[in-house]
């Protein structure tokens, strides 16, 4: 009943943000605009798209049992905060452009034969790997997850480990036999 009474002052308060009229409507409109300036994505996002977000996670919230006070101030701050989040996601997306020209530059002056005997080198050295050192430097350097995340994956797969500090002990060691693999490889086939 509270979480239904919740949803219903929620998508209330969300409706004042419908009519042009309201100062509440007004402020919060020009708000997010601003800060879509502000991240530089007024061109890429409209405020619409923000606002719903932000009303799919109030209503997600909501539907997890959580109580939202202050239904426009949160709207307000999810917004601002789901702006921030497609700025960064955009960084990341010109960081990985940035390190593909930078991967191409270096590709053109070392040349894809090499590249290629060396990732070869790579996958025979990690192929060598105990299958738990396999598998913690693929959930954390592959689909790079948290080490809690990891954590968790292996204690469901019957994998013990002490404490995240002696997991990152784990994966250390694993790399740096990884390196030891790698090289004594290379010099053998060098």
């Amino acid at each position: 009943m509270v979480a239904n009474y919740s949803r219903q002052t929620f998508d209330a308060e969300f409706q004042t943000l419908l009519f042009p009229g309201s100062s509440s409507a007004h402020s919060t409109l020009a708000f997010v605009l601003r800060s879509l300036t502000q991240f530089n994505l007024s061109q890429s996002f409209s405020v619409t798209e923000i606002l719903i977000d932000a009303y799919l996670r109030g209503v997600k919230q909501i539907e997890r049992g959580e109580y939202i006070e202050n239904p426009l101030p949160w709207i307000r701050s999810t917004s601002y905060n789901i702006i921030r989040e497609h700025s960064r996601e955009r960084k990341k997306l010109y960081q990985l452009e940035e390190d593909k020209v930078e991967f191409a530059m270096d590709c053109s002056l070392v040349g894809i034969e090499e590249i290629n005997e060396n990732l070869e080198k790579v996958l025979l050295a990690f192929k060598k790997l105990d299958e738990e050192e396999k598998e913690i430097l693929t959930l954390k350097i592959v689909e790079k997850l948290t080490w809690k995340e990891i954590l968790e994956l292996l204690e469901q797969r019957g994998i013990k480990f002490k404490n995240e500090t002696a997991l990152r002990k784990r994966k250390e060691r694993a790399l740096k036999r990884l390196r030891k693999i790698y090289h004594s490889l290379y010099s053998t086939i060098a």
